[in-house]
């Protein structure tokens, strides 16, 4: 398999594990927890399982402090405040709301190529972005109960993730093996939810058993599954164009509504999905 099919396809089962996101954070929100504590165990959780991959490819841990710095920058503004930006979004708007307002990122991170790295306008792309976004809104059905204070919090969600989009796929982080570079911002990511949980009064352990097992499967698998599925697509196909296939993420949302609370079919939702899987075809066969 060459490079390009397999940074295709990582992205593809990233974007599908993401989709169960909301999933996960409700879940554990119900059995005891908060946006905050989700947070600092969804990162926390994941530090032994990430620990042992990086073992088992014999990666050493040491970085310079030039590179801890940059781990700092794009885990602050990008990978973690992302975290608690959506998480914090869900106790004020509607999940689907949440997640169409979210996925502003693969336009912001297409404007940041060009504005910042002058990469070239490829119409090819622009309509890959057009096709995802008519996709993602065709795929919200217009449910109410939201708020400016949480559409504002979805909003800068996609900002801060198309930074950290930005800045993985255009510095010398990717060139940092994966697992290592997961690890460093997963404990960074860990100790800053900590220290503001900590600050605010929101840390908690008081979660129940079945809470505790979702945390921890969820920690886990975001690490080993999609993050780390989502930096070899950044790696091998670059930013641009993994922003464009992890549109694919609320067909999982879609599919998982329908299985686990038999929601129905609608027009909008196939013609939402047809939408994105063109967008992905489109991406995948292109030779750059």
């Amino acid at each position: 398999m060459d490079r390009r099919t397999l940074g295709v396809m990582a992205t593809i089962v990233s974007a599908v594990f993401f989709g169960l996101v909301p999933l996960f954070v409700t879940t554990i929100k119900a059995g005891g927890g908060n946006a905050l504590s989700c947070a600092f165990y969804r990162f926390f959780l994941s530090l032994p399982a990430v620990y042992l991959m990086c073992r088992r490819e014999k990666v050493s841990l040491g970085v310079t402090g030039r590179q801890l710095l940059k781990i700092a920058l794009v885990t602050i503004f990008g990978y973690g405040g992302t975290a608690i930006l959506l998480f914090t979004s869900y106790n004020y708007i509607p999940t689907g709301m949440t997640t169409t307002i979210h996925f502003v990122y693969p336009v912001f991170t297409i404007l940041g190529c060009i504005i910042f790295f002058r990469e070239k306008i490829i119409p090819k792309k622009i309509l890959c972005v057009a096709l995802s976004m008519a996709g993602i809104l065709l795929f919200y059905n217009g449910e109410g109960g939201g708020s400016l204070l949480g559409m504002g919090l979805a909003f800068l969600s996609g900002i801060t993730y198309a930074f950290y989009i930005v800045f993985l796929g255009k510095t010398d982080l990717q060139e940092i093996p994966t697992f290592k570079l997961i690890f460093h911002m997963n404990w960074v990511a860990a100790a800053m939810f900590f220290t503001v949980s900590m600050a605010t009064g929101d840390f908690t352990l008081d979660l129940t058993g079945k809470a505790w097992a979702v945390a921890w499967i969820f920690a886990t698998f975001t690490s080993l599954i999609g993050v780390y599925g989502f930096q070899l697509g950044v790696k091998y196909i670059g930013s641009e164009n993994s922003a464009i296939l992890s549109t694919f993420e609320p067909i999982t949302s879609m599919v998982v509504g329908i299985l686990l609370y038999n929601e129905s079919f609608s027009l909008r939702g196939i013609a939402g999905a047809v939408c994105i899987l063109i967008s992905t075809v489109i991406v995948a066969r292109m030779k750059e």
